[in-house]
């Protein structure tokens, strides 16, 4: 009785120290546009995050947005120095006002897992292909790490991989995945840069303390 005690104790604390766990996935974004977009997930099986670097050569910025599940609404925020005197800010968007662009707005979605493997950044990972009316998505989908990643769907509208996922439930992240016409001709692919496993918690999923809401700020400056 005790050795069984002891082994339900170990497999819960190993059980909680799990759920922390989880990955930064950083991946190239190539699209039509000339911009240097590289984006970095910080995905847990239940959370996320998405860190956006943008370039054009005129414009650079870094932006975070954070599924808030619980609301049904995106934080999002940007990174970098603002003037003297001015307040740091983030802003709440309601899911039902999250836009998505014309190549993302499809219908008949269909999802085909083919069996076949490869491993990127150390996961094992199968191909499988989402087909719309519109165009066709191979997403190449980890398998050895599962987050129910399908699940913010509704807040990534342009990502097609995701919207293949959500479909059937699929558990995996997309670490590779590339979109195509009905012609064939390459759309948007994300390519896969790297992948580090690492302890996250409550905090990698929370707008910083310095960050205030546009009514935060109105409320402030009325006191």
């Amino acid at each position: 009785m005790k050795k069984l005690f002891i082994a339900q104790l170990l497999f819960i604390i190993s059980t909680s120290l799990f759920a922390g766990k989880g990955y930064l996935i950083t991946q190239k974004y190539l699209g039509q546009s000339k911009s240097n977009i590289t984006v970095t997930w910080y995905v847990t099986d239940v959370d996320c995050k998405l860190k956006m670097v943008f370039g054009d050569g005129t414009v650079n910025s870094t932006t975070y947005f954070i599924p808030d599940t619980k609301r049904s609404v995106i934080l999002t925020y940007n990174d970098g120095a603002v003037p003297a005197g001015v307040q740091r800010s983030y802003f709440i968007i309601p899911v039902e006002k999250i836009q998505q662009g014309k190549e993302s707005d499809v219908s008949r979605i269909t999802v085909t897992q083919t069996g076949e493997t490869k491993t990127i950044g150390g996961l094992k990972c199968e191909k499988v292909m989402v087909r719309t009316n519109r165009n066709e998505t191979e997403v190449w989908l980890s398998k050895d790490f599962k987050p129910q990643f399908y699940k913010f769907a509704t807040y990534f509208r342009d990502n097609l991989a995701l919207a293949g996922l959500n479909e059937e439930h699929l558990k995996g992240f997309p670490m590779e995945y590339t979109t195509k016409d009905l012609e064939g001709k390459v759309i948007s692919s994300y390519q896969f840069i790297s992948a580090e496993q690492k302890d996250l918690n409550e905090t990698d999923f929370t707008v910083p303390a310095e960050y205030k809401s546009p009514s935060q700020i109105t409320n402030s400056g009325k006191n």
